[in-house]
């Protein structure tokens, strides 16, 4: 190979380079934070039956169409089964309820997970709230 189209080759490789780093780096100045906000209350309305509900601490967009997630966990949370799902409103407010095969025990939890979402140029990041009690 001549040493112009080495120096070419090196001239492009370094082009491509730098467009990959600054790419990179203005997708990860788009991404948002999100957290799941539950509102206070019982969760269990009878023997098996469960409701929760809250709303999304987030940017204005990532607020809307967020796909939500309800799940029964064991104290650890490891995830035992995926008991409901929908989407939040454009407040960012949710429910979601679920009836249990059976009476709750003493090791299972419920966590909800507000799943990941690309909304233009945002990232809305995935959120997923503390550990619930069912009582």
């Amino acid at each position: 190979m001549r040493p112009s189209k080495k120096a070419a080759v090196l001239a492009l490789a370094a082009v491509l380079v730098l467009t990959g780093a600054l790419a990179s780096s203005a997708v990860a100045g788009k991404k948002k934070k999100t957290t799941v906000v539950l509102n206070s209350g019982p969760v269990l309305n009878g023997q098996t039956n469960v409701k929760v509900s809250g709303s999304l601490n987030t940017s204005t967009a990532c607020l809307a169409a967020r796909s939500m997630r309800l799940f029964l966990t064991d104290t650890t949370g490891a995830i035992l089964a995926t008991i409901d799902s929908a989407t939040s409103h454009s407040g960012g407010t949710w429910k979601l309820s679920a009836k249990l095969s059976a009476a709750p025990t003493a090791d299972q939890r419920l966590q909800v997970k507000a799943k990941k979402l690309t909304v233009g140029k945002f990232v809305c990041k995935a959120g997923v709230s503390p550990l619930i009690e069912i009582k």
